[in-house]
């Protein structure tokens, strides 16, 4: 029988081999912010960009240049940068599994702010037939403030016994 670490090894590997496996973290972080400044703006720079996701100019334009190579952005000179249908797509996939997640996390008590961090890093790695799962989890949640209730008051007493100075609310 193999360790706990051939299992992860091996489990990685696995994952990372998938074929028709989503982009990777970073490409779908880029692909968020240039479809929030669109839809401020109609357009993103690579200023905007940067300044979002907190990188140095040179890293995004690198990775714009990898964006449109990948058929994600269309440059329009004098404007900046737009998605294409299938960048659109794939950012409107980013952002569902994101609010799903942030609401799932706040269905179970964890603080907006710390939901929404916590769903960013999530986000990524998401199936879509786990989101699916979480989504059904979330309706059913909403439907019965009961066991919503009893859920929240049993993670809230776990949470005490394990780290009484981080309460989940």
């Amino acid at each position: 029988m193999a360790s706990r670490e051939e299992q992860i090894l091996q489990q990685v590997r696995r994952v990372r081999s998938r074929k028709g496996r989503r982009a990777m973290p970073e490409v779908e972080d880029y692909l968020e912010v240039i479809y929030a400044l669109e839809k401020v703006r109609g357009f993103a720079t690579s200023k905007d960009v940067a300044r979002h996701l907190n990188v140095r100019p040179s890293a995004v334009t690198k990775m714009l240049r990898r964006l449109r190579q990948l058929g994600y952005i269309d440059y329009e000179q004098y404007r900046g940068f737009v998605l294409t249908e299938t960048g659109r797509e794939v950012a409107a996939d980013v952002l569902r599994r994101h609010e799903v997640l942030v609401r799932f996390l706040e269905k179970l008590g964890v603080p907006p702010e710390t939901a929404e961090e916590e769903a960013e890093f999530i986000e990524h790695g998401l199936s879509s037939s786990t989101l699916e799962i979480l989504s059904a989890l979330i309706d059913f949640l909403e439907n019965r403030p009961d066991v919503t209730d009893e859920l929240i008051r049993t993670i809230e007493e776990r949470v005490r016994h394990r780290a009484p100075a981080n309460p989940v609310r």
